[in-house]
């Protein structure tokens, strides 16, 4: 999927990077008794959550111009599911973040939500340096044709 000649989704992957960095940050500060990052940490995830979900739709579509049965396929696959397991880590700490009150033990949410937001951050930063694998070594999405 292409917007004036160029593919959309490096265009969007940058928007959830630096969310759930920010996220990733604030729930630290909320597990570690900040109350003030809370707040931080729920709409930063929130947009992270919402802007990644739209990187991995034009990453679908695109994922088409890579030849099936390509190291470059193989690649794609695992960027793939490191960052769909990554949108899921954050979704959990998101969702842990907005009911901390009615857990049994708000603390122990807020800590799972922190553990859940680090772990979707070391998959993000595996999945985006496989992202660049696709970009630098195999040209994907940036030559034309590029079907390694």
């Amino acid at each position: 999927m292409r917007l004036w000649g160029h593919p959309i989704h490096p265009m969007l992957v940058h928007f959830p990077v630096a969310f759930w960095t920010v996220a990733t940050c604030a729930h630290l500060a909320e597990a570690a008794g900040i109350e003030a990052a809370a707040a931080l940490a729920r709409a930063s995830n929130g947009a992270g959550l919402i802007v990644a979900a739209l990187a991995m739709v034009a990453g679908l579509l695109e994922l088409r111009a890579i030849e099936s049965r390509s190291r470059a396929m193989q690649v794609a696959t695992w960027h793939l599911m490191a960052m769909a397991t990554a949108w899921f880590c954050f979704l959990l700490a998101w969702l842990l973040s907005i009911s901390p009150a009615v857990a049994a033990d708000p603390a122990l949410a807020r800590r799972a939500g922190a553990v859940s937001a680090v772990a979707g951050f070391l998959l993000m930063g595996a999945g985006g340096w496989l992202g660049g694998r696709l970009v630098y070594e195999f040209g994907v999405g940036v030559r034309s044709g590029a079907k390694s």
